[in-house]
């Protein structure tokens, strides 16, 4: 278990303040924010290369925070590999050992293992510069594992990879987690990355927690209008609830559990349907018309105003294809009550 007890990092013109998290060995933890919240701080903070200002970080129930950085027993990997270019891969992978005090049996077993899982064997002579992308990670990983961590920090390890090297990345970092059985905190600014390799996380915004849990809260039940927007919502509106239903200018929308306190709306764009007949599935059907219509890639982000409301949809080529979709028309769009999120603002 790493926990995370109100820490505090006063830096010239920042601060990451008071925040608390629990990550066990079968989290895979995912720490998302905007640019600059101060994501990588709170990373160099729990490794001990930022000093604290307050607040305690344990690994396995032991304080480590006035240990050295090397006595931690935490790993952390850096988006830039931060390999050494004048050494080779294998004396890359074997650096940290002599500080360790590793045996010769155990540090042989242990590198013997990670040349096999990691699928550095044939490229151990080679220097960094010579390496694609994907290689010098593997190298990354396999030096921060080679000694054994109690925990593994990612700092956007998959950033700087394309998308075939990234895929067999985030493959080989969900099969380590669940080989190591470790926890694993991962920085990332992709969401699609985070939803195929975290099962919990935490928002954070200007050093402060926004929101943390599930994964599946954090996408689809977030506490506040900052989150929801963030987490790439899109349809977000005030509103007043009234039994199970939200009303949004005017509007009925049937929702999962509302509060009478709610006083807010979220409804994720890929959860609206086409509502092709009066014969819907879903409690909410609302008559509208299409202002725009935007490619973006393999997807259309189409923009639906309902009288003076207007939703945001994701839909494929082939749905906006198959309707004949174009701004102008008129349209129904369907979707469930259980996509609809309602929430109360929280004090800041």
């Amino acid at each position: 278990m790493l926990e995370i007890e109100n820490i505090t990092i006063n830096l010239p013109g920042f601060s990451v303040q008071n925040i608390s998290l629990n990550v066990g060995p079968e989290d895979f933890f995912a720490l998302l924010g905007p640019t600059g919240s101060g994501k990588s701080v709170l990373l160099e903070g729990i490794t001990g290369l930022i000093p604290l200002s307050s607040g305690r970080v344990k690994i396995a129930g032991k304080d480590i925070s006035g240990l050295a950085p090397e006595s931690r027993k935490i790993g952390l990997v850096y988006q830039d590999h931060a390999l050494f270019p004048h050494m080779n891969v294998r004396e890359n992978i074997l650096y940290g050992v002599r500080y360790h005090r590793i045996p010769a049996e155990t540090c042989k077993s242990r590198y013997d293992m990670l040349l096999q899982r990691l699928k550095l064997g044939d490229i151990l002579h080679r220097n960094p510069t010579t390496l694609s992308g994907g290689e010098k990670q593997r190298t990354a990983l396999a030096r921060s594992l080679m000694l054994e961590p109690l925990a593994l920090l990612l700092d956007e390890p998959l950033s700087a990879l394309d998308q075939v090297f990234r895929d067999d990345i985030r493959q080989l970092l969900k099969r380590l987690h669940t080989e190591l059985s470790i926890p694993f905190v991962l920085v990332s600014h992709s969401f699609s990355e985070v939803q195929f390799l975290a099962n919990k996380g935490a928002v954070i915004d200007k050093g402060r927690l926004r929101q943390s849990g599930t994964i599946e809260n954090l996408f689809q039940r977030p506490n506040s209008t900052f989150v929801a927007s963030f987490v790439g919502m899109k349809n977000i509106f005030p509103c007043r609830v009234s039994g199970d239903n939200a009303w949004v200018e005017g509007i009925p929308i049937q929702a999962g559990n509302p509060s009478p306190a709610d006083t807010h709306l979220a409804l994720r764009p890929e959860d609206i349907d086409v509502a092709a007949n009066n014969q819907s599935v879903y409690e909410n059907n609302l008559q509208g018309i299409i202002t725009e219509l935007d490619c973006q890639g393999f997807c259309f982000r189409v923009g639906i105003q309902v009288q003076n409301t207007f939703f945001q949809a994701f839909w494929t080529r082939q749905k906006v294809a198959e309707h004949e979709l174009r701004p102008g028309k008129e349209i129904r769009i369907g979707f469930s009550a259980q996509a609809v999120h309602t929430f109360s603002e929280p004090e800041v």
